[in-house]
């Protein structure tokens, strides 16, 4: 069983059923905290929570301390017999509020896109032309051409420029999509960012909310391009109504965009 709470305004989770208990009895949560799970058609208190399934939740806080020994006179108590035991359970919900995840909104991400896109098309057109010049030094002296012809829709190539041409478009999208995959992995692995979302403050991480490994890296920057061309750039506009902000290559991939705490 997984919940929802919000504290503050602020909400947070999903935590299992154990989770909540122990942020219940360190005293984290207050009556007044609202609570969400799977099958409840609204938020409710934890109050409410409480009054619905008494039993539910185990008693708030441990039993009262047995009543210590009545030493003799002659006995002297060790100050270590005296000190306060201590509960992990408060140390655990402190933990758990500061790791909780809260999600990136649709349009931070796609402010955050859209500056990615930018730095990686001014990259594409940097690589563009050193593949000219090493491998299609004929391509100066069609663009000479097409320029002379009034454009590329007026331009008739002959079919070996037309092969050209094809070989040419071909290089430069493999050079595309290495150049996607290095910029992913070299931001996201040391930065768990790219700079479009260091910018407008988010980072990407797992749905546990540890870093992404660079074999993850590389299938979510593929996945990227896939979901985004054959879909017509539905894959990324479910991220505005899915709970968690996913897009389609976050479904795949297990991964989620998240405001930096």
């Amino acid at each position: 069983m997984q919940w929802y709470y919000a504290i503050d305004g602020q909400r947070l989770g999903p935590v299992p059923h154990a989770e909540l208990e122990r942020l219940l009895q360190s005293g984290a949560l207050r009556g007044d905290a609202l609570l969400w799970r799977q099958g409840m058609d609204q938020w409710k208190t934890l109050a409410e929570v409480k009054e619905r399934d008494p039993g539910m939740f185990a008693a708030e806080g441990p039993p009262p301390l047995p009543e210590p020994p009545v030493a003799l006179p002659e006995e002297k108590t060790p100050d270590i017999a005296r000190r306060e035991p201590s509960f992990p359970a408060s140390v655990d919900a402190t933990a758990a509020t500061s790791d909780a995840l809260v999600y990136a909104g649709f349009w931070q991400r796609a402010a955050a896109f859209v500056v990615d896109a930018i730095i990686w098309l001014f990259g594409l057109q940097i690589l563009s032309n050193i593949v000219v010049l090493l491998a299609f030094p004929e391509m100066v002296q069609m663009t000479e051409a097409i320029a002379a012809a009034g454009g590329s829709m007026a331009f008739k190539p002959t079919p070996e420029q037309m092969v050209v041409l094809v070989q040419f478009t071909a290089l430069v999208m493999v050079v595309g999509v290495i150049w996607a995959v290095v910029y992913d992995v070299f931001f996201l692995r040391r930065f768990s960012a790219t700079p479009g979302k260091m910018l407008c403050g988010l980072r990407v991480v797992q749905s546990d909310g540890e870093p992404l490994g660079v074999g993850r890296i590389v299938v979510r920057t593929l996945a990227k391009g896939i979901v985004g061309g054959p879909t017509l750039g539905i894959g990324y506009l479910i991220a505005a109504f899915d709970e968690q902000k996913r897009g389609l290559h976050d479904f795949f991939c297990s991964t989620r965009v998240v405001k930096k705490r």
